[in-house]
């Protein structure tokens, strides 16, 4: 894993650019100020806590694969996935990540949905935030098996290039199976995305940075499986792209999660993923993969 410096000298882009998302997510969360009143500190505390860890920055997010399912008993629920990392290089290099999922349910249908990921490193006694994104969305249930919701995200990969990305859209769910043991989910939808890259090799007098502005679809499909009493396997395939180039220009993502449950609330999980971008604005390589291992702690 490459360790990043802090990004000094991109203060005032960054700064913009988080406000702009504090002000999203400041939306999503009016109407339940207004209809639930005995959520609101609750609420606050965790903005607060999103906002702190801004900016960030990577290229695709598979939130699906955390919110499959809701109980619908419970006004607030989520998850904890903490991981610890140790490598040896030129200096010993330490990295904590944890991802963070809380859903808020309103009403019994509507759903606040927040995910937030950090990584901090240590790179001998230097320590450094080198990773992680934030995710909100507003569930709205329409029906017992569809539901719609805006949302709003932005995320980091900066060992490929990536300095900045923020993206915000609408999306629509239907459930396709919901049985004991399984659980299917297709997605549609369209949104807004801003990336800034950085070129690994400038040429002398160019730019050190691109841009992309573009408007894409997305389509997804997500499965989840029960396997016995303590395995459970979840996966999902993504395909983005332009409205003008839905085949040729593709941004292709898949991911699986499968988790041990030593108790109801406590497991091991390992997860993959895959990022395919089949023409990225940089000289890139096109695939990007990342294998993880740690403990699920649900509430």
């Amino acid at each position: 894993m490459m360790v990043q410096k802090p990004m000094l000298g991109h203060y005032s882009h960054n700064k913009k650019n988080s406000n702009t998302l504090f002000y999203l997510l400041i939306l999503l969360f009016q109407q339940i100020y207004k209809e639930n009143s005995c959520i609101r500190q609750q609420c606050t505390y965790l903005l607060f806590c999103i906002i702190m860890s801004l900016p960030t920055q990577a290229q695709m997010l598979f939130s699906e694969n955390l919110t499959m399912s809701i109980d619908s008993t419970k006004s607030i629920q989520g998850s904890l996935q903490p991981v610890l990392d140790f490598k040896t290089e030129k200096e010993n290099v330490l990295t904590l990540k944890n991802t963070a999922n809380l859903n808020l349910l309103i009403n019994r249908n509507r759903v606040v949905n927040l995910i937030n990921k950090l990584e901090f490193s240590t790179y001998g006694k230097k320590i450094t935030v080198s990773g992680g994104y934030v995710h909100a969305e507003y569930r709205y249930l329409l029906h017992h098996a569809f539901e719609v919701y805006p949302y709003v995200e932005s995320q980091w990969a900066g060992s490929r290039g990536m300095t900045f990305k923020v993206s915000i859209g609408l999306q629509s769910r239907y459930r396709l199976v919901n049985s004991e043991h399984c659980l299917m989910f297709a997605a549609i939808g369209l949104f807004y995305e801003f990336e800034k890259w950085e070129y690994p090799n400038p040429p002398a007098g160019t730019n050190d940075h691109a841009y992309s502005r573009s408007i894409k679809s997305h389509l997804s499909l997500s499965f989840r499986h029960s396997l016995g009493e303590h395995w459970e396997l979840t996966t999902t395939a993504i395909h983005q792209a332009k409205p003008d180039s839905y085949l040729k220009s593709a941004r292709l993502g898949g991911a699986i999660d499968l988790t041990y449950h030593i108790t109801p609330k406590i497991g091991i999980q390992g997860t993959y993923r895959i990022i395919y971008d089949t023409t990225p604005i940089v000289p890139v390589r096109k695939d990007y993969n990342t294998v993880d291992a740690g403990i699920d702690i649900s509430f």
